[in-house]
């Protein structure tokens, strides 16, 4: 009988691990009084994960965002900062914009905070649904940002992402899904 194949080690886990214990310990936290502290944040581990964490057998990439979270916070680190240390998505942090764009090409509301990208810009051809174009040509001149390109690909991305049967279907589930998403295009 072949001996078992060990697997290979998760060097991102380890590396996640490394930088929980070694912040837990600089905060002089032992296991349980961390555990007690993701608590006070609304998120019970046992010390047992916690150690399955800090060695990578538990990788930090699986736990929920909520543990995730609450680990950040217990260990202090901002949003952005976990992000940067770890490469794991934290919800709070305020991306940086993106370099091809000037903070005064971004349209959002006043004070709003930057919106990240799912993924990076790349010029993806939109197909306009001939039901969405029947709203273009017969409200265009009420609204005229549906004449525009960039609003045109907004509207059509549930159907050009998500496949012909995602979206709005009929004429009037398009005008209707346009003015309910109209006030985030401004």
């Amino acid at each position: 009988m072949p001996p078992a194949k060990v697997p290979e080690p998760d060097l991102r886990a380890q590396t996640h691990g490394t930088l929980v214990k070694e912040r837990r310990l600089d905060l002089g936290l032992n296991r349980p009084a961390f555990v007690a502290q993701m608590q006070k944040h609304g998120q019970e581990i046992t010390p047992d994960y916690l150690n399955k964490l800090e060695r990578g057998t538990a990788p930090l990439s699986r736990a929920s965002l909520e543990v995730r979270e609450a680990i950040r916070a217990v260990l202090g680190y901002s949003p952005e900062r976990w992000q940067e240390l770890t490469g794991l998505y934290s919800p709070s942090a305020i991306p940086a914009p993106l370099p091809e764009h000037s903070e005064s090409t971004l349209q959002r509301a006043p004070g709003a905070p930057p919106i990240a990208p799912v993924v990076a810009f790349r010029d993806t051809p939109v197909v306009i649904p001939k039901e969405l174009q029947q709203v273009i040509d017969e409200h265009g001149d009420r609204y005229p940002e549906l004449r525009d390109p960039t609003v045109q690909k907004i509207i059509a991305a549930p159907r050009n992402f998500g496949g012909p049967d995602n979206g709005p279907q009929t004429v009037e589930d398009w005008y209707e899904y346009f003015l309910l998403t109209r006030r985030y295009l401004r």
